[in-house]
């Protein structure tokens, strides 16, 4: 069983993953973003869960789907862990002073056309950060926190064939409560599950 995952969990789970990521390709026709993976650690109930996000339904990008805060690098994002930090902010009010960031992943490419680079970090246990969480209802429709323990098991991974139309090969699916975790969400928490020893590395090839 997953319980708690401290910051040399995740050390150990970023270095593992350092050659894990897509092949290298040319970055012009993808345009840059990050996403933020955040732990919550429940030192009382020795569990965590990670923070997700749904997305509204009428969305023009990825509308209704269940993600990671996060998304495309502006010009005023001195770098990519910037872009996650001001992203966070702007769609669930979580400020930078509330969450640590332990590392990132390598590049994951989508069939969307984005280059991603996942950043990891924990909720810091003395924060008040649950009365200040708020979503953007402008692009997140909720705020949920499911068990780490349901989204990294490989007995909840699924690989499949994506929705009609997507541009992927094939995609990776999260079996939790019927939620829409699919493409590259699924494959970044696969991928962590694979970095904390718990199964074997995804394939790169979905695009």
């Amino acid at each position: 069983m997953i319980k708690i995952l401290n910051k040399t969990d995740l050390e150990t789970c970023i270095y593992r993953v350092r050659n894990a990521g897509d092949k290298e390709r040319s970055d012009d026709k993808y345009n840059k973003a990050s996403v933020l993976v955040l732990f919550i650690n429940d030192y009382i109930k020795k569990n965590s869960s990670i923070l997700m996000i749904k997305r509204r339904d009428n969305l023009r990008k990825h509308p209704g789907q269940i993600a990671f805060p996060g998304g495309r690098k502006e010009k005023e994002d001195l770098n990519l862990e910037e872009t996650a930090k001001r992203e966070t902010e702007e769609e669930i009010n979580l400020s930078r002073e509330h969450f640590s960031i332990v590392g990132n992943f390598p590049k994951f490419f989508t069939g969307t056309g984005y280059v991603v680079t996942p950043f990891l970090g924990i909720i810091k246990s003395n924060s008040n950060w649950q009365k200040l969480l708020k979503p953007n209802l402008s692009e997140v429709e909720k705020i949920f926190f499911p068990p780490t323990e349901c989204l990294l098991s490989p007995k909840y991974h699924l690989r499949e064939k994506p929705p009609i139309n997507s541009s992927m090969s094939m995609t990776w699916a999260i079996n939790y409560n019927d939620k829409n975790i699919w493409g590259l969400t699924a494959r970044v928490l696969v991928t962590i599950s694979a970095g904390l020893g718990l199964r074997e590395f995804p394939p790169c090839d979905d695009i």
